[in-house]
Order: structure tokens, then sequence, then C-alpha cells
């Protein structure tokens, strides 16, 4: 935490746990369908950006001084390749800020990958990323200039920051997932669970009458086309877990509005406790990014007796439904 005057920003606060020289090039947003919520202006395109001299650090930003924004400002100065960032799709990014009256740094996430910070796309949010971060795409560096109030809140004036300040945001996008799956819907099978998605995303599940199947059971309800996971991938996912005998939903990454990493290690042996049960790893391992999967998980392949979770009764079978958004 960088500390300037009476202005104390915590990076817990204001991002959460999650080159080019001379004047700036600006490059617009690559997909034209896609619609950012603000344009280049004058002040984020006097940004210049260079790489930092080792991991690790911030990026080393040049602008005249003082910088001043006339609102919202966005300038991509490095375009990236990966998905498009639409609302309601999460982006995992780095971020440096800077005053722009003599560009001090105010704060700073650890710009190391295992750290990055992650948010939802939502330009109704709040939240200052999850507005400014729509049609961003991974491998993409934004230059964001807005007020310290815009970005910080209201904050604690004194001769050098005032709330009307101009704040120079450097933002380098790590990875850009889908919103949802995407997949190639497929002919349901006899005895599957049937799934339905909400527009807003979340699942509906309705599982069949009668015993549940006594060995797992991976049914593939759309397919998608990006790669396939593997052994030792971190699968970022929505998903939602139920118990059949109870028809109970015990688990769902919805509730925390943001999709999860789940490390495709198989933690049945007890060798690797970060990893997943069995059924999971099982299940994942092979689909590809786009795929909507649902996995009917018994016992054998479940949680071992005494480690459930809450809301799941001993000896009882599970039923998942993951989205499968990408692979950080």
């Amino acid at each position: 935490m960088t500390r300037i005057s009476g202005l104390s920003i915590a990076i817990t606060g204001l991002i959460g746990v999650g080159v080019v020289a001379g004047g700036v090039a600006v490059i617009t947003a690559g997909d034209p369908g896609c619609e950012p919520v603000a344009t280049a202006g004058k002040a984020s395109s006097l940004v210049s950006v260079e790489d930092p001299e080792g991991p690790g650090r911030p990026p080393v930003v040049d602008f005249p001084t003082p910088l001043i924004t006339d609102g919202k400002e966005i300038s991509t100065t490095v375009e990236g390749e990966g998905e498009i960032a639409r609302a309601g799709a999460a982006v995992d990014f780095h971020i440096a800020a800077f005053l722009g009256a003599n560009g001090q740094l105010l704060t700073a996430s650890s710009f190391t990958d295992e750290e990055s910070v992650r948010r939802v796309v939502d330009p109704e949010s709040e939240d200052f990323f999850s507005r400014s971060l729509q049609c961003a795409q991974a491998g993409d560096r934004i230059v964001v200039t807005d007020t310290v109030e815009s970005v910080f809140g209201p904050v604690p004036e004194d001769d050098l920051v005032q709330n009307d300040s101009t704040a120079v945001i450097v933002v380098d996008v790590v990875s850009s997932y889908l919103s949802q799956a995407n997949g190639r819907p497929l002919a349901s099978q006899s005895g599957s669970p049937m799934v339905v998605t909400h527009p807003e995303g979340f699942h509906g599940v309705t599982l069949p009458m009668g015993a549940p199947p006594e060995d797992l059971q991976v049914y593939t309800v759309k397919k998608g086309d990006g790669p396939p996971l593997a052994s030792g991938d971190a699968a970022v996912v929505h998903f939602t877990g139920v118990v059949w005998e109870t028809r109970q939903m015990f688990t769902s990454s919805f509730e925390q509005q943001t999709p999860l990493d789940v490390l495709l290690v198989d933690g049945s042996s007890g060798d690797a406790p970060e990893g997943v049960i069995g059924g999971i790893y099982d299940g994942l391992v092979g689909q590809t990014v786009g795929s909507q999967v649902s996995i009917v998980v018994p016992p054998s392949a479940g949680y071992p007796e005494g480690a459930g979770p809450a809301g799941v009764p001993e000896g009882t079978t599970l039923v998942y439904v993951f989205d499968v958004l990408g692979i950080r």
C-alpha cells in the first residue's frame, strides 16, 4: 500500500483478492460488436507505458503533468487476442494506479499471474473495474483516466489529492473468459439429469425419478469448441451441486456471482489435498472450453466419510453441472 499525504488506498478495498514509447497509438476494440463503456480521449492518449524492469513490478508510465481528464477515457495501447469480455464475463487482470498531477504511484496489484485480480464485467456495477473492462480481452494493455473519486470512492482531500483529481490506471489483462457455456446443444440421454440455463446464467436441474446410478455418469449437455481440459489445469467454471436423494442444492458458484477455479488434480487418493473428488476429476478432464457438463457422482467417487460439505448426507449421490468458461 502506498500512502499519499492524507490519502490511504488499500489494495483489498480497491481491487480485491482477486510498450509504447513517446506518443501512444490508440488501438480500437478488437470486436465491432462490443461497445466499450468509454472511448479514447486527449488525456488517455497522452499516456505511454513501458514494461517493468523485472517480474512482479508494475509497468512504467510517462505522461505530461499535470494530466487532467475530461471524465472517463479508455485507450487500448496493446491489443490482445483472447476472448472478448462482454457483460457477465469474468476478466483476470493486474492494475497500477498513478496520480495525474505528478505521476506518483498510488497503488498496484502484485503483477504475478497466480495473484491476478478477477472481476465480472457489468457496465452498471458500482465497482470501477467491473464497469471499465467491457470488451477487454487477454493480452490487452488498457489505459483508463478518470477522477480519483470515480476510481476509489470519496477520499480525504489534501493539497495534493482532491476527489476531482485525475487518476491514471494501467490495466494488463491476463485472461478473459466466457460468460456461460456457449457450445452446441447435444441430444439428452436416457436417465440423464435435465439441465436448463436461466437467462441470467444459473442452472436449473431436474433429476430422474428412482434410485441413482451406481457408477459415475458423465453427460455433455453442450459441446464447446475450445481447448480441452488437461490434468493439472485450473479450469474456470460456474457450477451447481445437487444431492440426488434430497433433490436439494448444496453448492453454487452463482451465489458468489464470480466463476471459480477448479484445480484438476485427483484428490481421491489423499496425496493431493488441494485436488478435487475423483468424480469431478474424471468428469472434467478432456471436456472442452465452452461445454456444459453434468456429472452424477456416486459415493464411491465422492467425498471420503466425514469430509463432505454442509448439506451432503453421508453415502449420497451428487449431481454437478459445470459450465467450462476457460483455463486460467
